[in-house]
Formats: C-alpha cells, structure tokens, sequence
C-alpha cells in the first residue's frame, strides 16, 4: 500500500506527488519558451503579420500594451518594470511621457501593416502598473487605438489596476472609455505576507476599491492571488481566499510563486528560510481549489477559477481558452500584437515576436520608426501541432486526439509514439487516465486532483525542447537563457 494524504477533500497519493513535485519545469505561457527562440530583427514583426493576415484573412486580433512603469517594488515580481516613485516630486513625471509618446507612435504605425478591416477583438493593458499613468495619458492612447484601429463595438478592453494607486474617479473615467474588464493585482491579504513582500494594501482597501468598480458599472472583475511565498501558511490563505470570495471578483487566477532568484534579482530579498515546503504549497493550493468551488466557481485550467456565467468559464465550456503571456484568456484564435517594451506578439501558426527589454533602446528604435523585434520563433510544423497538445492540457486538462488529427491530418498515436509510452507510466501513477480506444489513441484526461496539480510534468513530455527525461528529473539547463 502506497501512503495516500486527505487533503481539503482530495485524496492523493504523497509519495507520487513526491516523485514529481518541485522540479524545473516551464509552465508553457508559450511554446516553444522564449528559452528555444532566437535573435530576430526589426523586418521580423511586419513579416509575421502580414504573412498570418494573408494566410487566415478573417481572424481577428488582439493588442497587449506594456506599461513598465511602478510607484515601488514588490520583492516577488517577475515583470520588466521600472520604479519611479511619485513621492520626489515631479520627476517621474519626464520618463513617462517620452515613454508614452514612442508607445503611441507604435500604436499609431499600425494601420500600415494591419489590414484595415481585421477587428481587434481585445485589448489588455498591462505592466507594471497602468494605473500608475495619469488620466490624460489614458485617454490619449484610448483615443488613438478607437480613431487609427477597428476596434469591435463588444471589444473586450481590460486593464491591470494596483489596487494602492486607484481612484473611484479613476475607474468612472475608464468605464466613460469602454473597458470592460478589470484585473487587480492582491497577491495576499496576510500583513506579514504583504510587509515582507513589500506590497502593502489592506483588504479594506481592495474592498473599497472593488465597490467603487462595481459602482462605476465593472460587470468583470479579476483577482490575481499567489501561493507559496515567505510566511505564508494554510490558514494564511484560507483567510485570503474567504476575504476574496466575500468581494466576489468575477474571476480567480491562483499562481503559484515562482522562486527563480538566480533571473529576477529582487527575488533574492525573500526570506527563502520562510518559504513553504512543496506538500504544504499543495495543500494551499487543494484548498484553495475547494474553497472557490465550494463557493460556486468553476476550475479553468492550470490555475484560473471563473464563475461560471463569466466569460472565461464560458470559453472553457466552448473550448476556446487560449494560454499566454497574460495567463488564461478567452482569446482562442486570436493573433496577439504585443507594444511597448518587452511585448511579445504572438501570430497564430506562424510565430512569435518579442521587443527589447530596456526601455531606452525601445524608445530608440521607435524614435527611428524601427520596430523594436530582438527575438523570437518561425514555428515548425511540429511546434504548431505541439502547440495545439500543450493548449489542451493546459486549457482543457485533456487531449483529444481525434482534434488534432482531423485538423493535422496525422495519426495522433504515430506521430506521439513515443510520448503515448511516457504517458503510460504517467497513467499507472495516477497523473492521467487514458480511455481505451480499438482505432488509435483514446481521449487523455489529466487526473485530480493529482494530475492538476502535477500538469507541467504532463506537459513536459511533449516538449522537444526540453530533455526526454524532463518530467520526472526536471531540466534546469533549459532555465539557464534569460527568458
């Protein structure tokens, strides 16, 4: 008899959960990783979109602007952002604007290559902290993307809000300006957690904040919470995840800390001595997962819970949930056009495309009308089946062979001979289950609440880039890039 644990409901078998849990694995935002991408240059971007647009002229389109721009630092964040505290008087203020004016002329650059009647179905602005610009700023760009791009009437237009820095005249004048969604960054509503993290915000704050945004007419709200930081516990995030179910955000996204000092050298200020241990970051996380379910929200994916009205769990239902650079998104079939520093587009079947990540030489390349592309990945054919594999299991916890087969016109158990006998070791400790089928390879179901939580270890047996025996011994030298 194998030891086996009952955690928030959910029997598992620990000893297994042990063979596979805490190893360097990727959790697939993208694939391949930026770790398998290469040098590209300025003619790389308007290629990619033209070629994508000539190829499925009908698909629409979605914009992600990178704001980098933060008021301080929390020590846990992985993002390309840049500190310019307010608090010295108005030199913040300079930066900003160059920052901002080279961002718009991109955005305005893009009606020459972007075919006038391809709608923008989505729009997400992100960072850092957009709601560290001012008022004018905002309605600048909003007012650029409506009048120089086709933005659908029902476009859904979000935005990332610190909770710390936002305003109820704030939020009206974004609702005047058509965003939809709001997406608010909590973290944790622990006072040590918070202090020793460096994000200090009250849950009466965050309350106020999210009454001001249902006030102001917010129908979407989203709530990012990470687990596994210093000093957090179980009953820490018990009491976070009762606190975020009495605002009732519409969505949930539930991240699980990633400690990667030796890439983000702020993270090299946490107390790695406070840390949880890796069974006790399950057991934050199963409970986590039977507090939201308890309280009427559907699980999505690896790490997103929705409601089951909103428009995430509706994408789940229809099977078009695609994963990203932004996380779970309903934005299935959607090219991605990434602007401002660091961004990345992501042009479906044909490949991605990343911009620098220093804000001076962003400001550089667009001063001289360069598109600032440094890096990325022509797609294989191979990678784009793969692609397809790893946005189900991370989007749907299946595969569904007969899918990909009929939209690749390959046979599923050929073309993954080998990773169909991986698989099977996966199947006898309880990671997947696979339903017999006389014909070929039968559907694969990622198991839970062990397979959930376990999903990287599945993921990565279809990942060429990483080593073969990566999803049970990990693979660091495929963290070693700076991604």
């Amino acid at each position: 008899m194998t030891p086996t644990t009952t955690i928030a409901d959910a029997e598992l078998d620990i000893e297994i959960f042990r063979k596979y849990a805490g190893l360097s694995l990727p959790r697939h935002v993208s694939y391949p990783m930026p770790t398998g991408w290469q040098d590209m240059g300025e003619k790389d971007f308007p290629e990619m979109m033209r070629e994508s647009q000539d190829r499925f002229p009908d698909r629409g389109w979605s914009l992600y602007l990178h704001i980098p721009f933060c008021e301080a630092l929390c020590k846990f964040c992985a993002c390309n952002r840049v500190i310019v505290p307010k608090k010295y008087g108005d030199n913040w203020i300079e930066p900003t604007t160059q920052y901002m004016d080279m961002l718009l002329r991109d955005v305005g650059r893009l009606p020459a290559i972007v075919a006038p009647d391809r709608e923008l179905r989505q729009v997400h602005w992100g960072g850092g902290s957009p709601t560290y610009l001012t008022p004018e700023m905002i309605e600048q760009v909003a007012a650029t993307i409506n009048e120089r791009l086709n933005l659908a009437e029902d476009a859904e237009v979000s935005m990332e809000m610190d909770p710390r820095h936002t305003t109820p005249d704030l939020l009206r004048l974004l609702k005047r300006l058509g965003f939809t969604r709001l997406s608010m960054g909590v973290q944790d509503f622990d006072a040590q957690a918070q202090a020793h993290v460096m994000r200090v915000q009250p849950f009466e704050m965050v309350r106020d904040v999210v009454d001001a945004a249902r006030a102001a007419g917010f129908e979407s709200i989203n709530f990012d919470l990470i687990y596994g930081m210093p000093y957090q516990t179980r009953e820490t995030i018990r009491k976070t995840v009762e606190l975020t179910i009495q605002l009732q955000p519409d969505r949930v996204a539930f991240y699980h800390y990633a400690q990667i000092p030796h890439k983000i050298a702020t993270q090299r200020g946490m107390d790695h001595t406070k840390m949880p241990d890796s069974e006790t970051k399950l057991e934050m996380f199963l409970l986590g997962h039977q507090l939201f379910t308890q309280a009427g929200y559907e699980f999505v994916g690896l790490d997103h819970f929705a409601k089951a009205d909103e428009m995430l769990a509706e994408a789940s239902e229809k099977g078009t949930l695609q994963r990203n650079f932004q996380g779970m998104t309903t934005g299935g079939g959607l090219d991605l056009v990434g602007i401002g520093v660091s961004s990345i587009s992501h042009f479906l079947e044909v490949g991605f495309a990343q911009n620098v990540k220093d804000v001076e030489e962003y400001q550089r390349c667009a001063s001289e009308n360069r598109w600032p592309t440094v890096r990325g990945k022509r797609l294989t054919d191979d990678d784009i089946i793969r692609q397809a594999v790893m946005n189900q299991i991370y989007c749907d916890a299946q595969i569904r062979p007969e899918l990909l087969e009929d939209r690749f016109r390959i046979s599923f158990r050929d073309y993954f001979d080998r990773e169909l006998q991986v698989l099977e070791e996966l199947e006898d400790d309880g990671l997947v289950r696979i339903e017999p089928d006389g014909t070929g390879a039968g559907r694969i179901e990622i198991t839970f609440p062990l397979g959930r939580v376990l999903m990287r270890n599945v993921a990565a047996v279809f990942d060429v880039y990483l080593r073969p025996d990566a999803y049970r011994t990990g693979d660091r030298d495929y963290f070693s890039t700076n991604a």
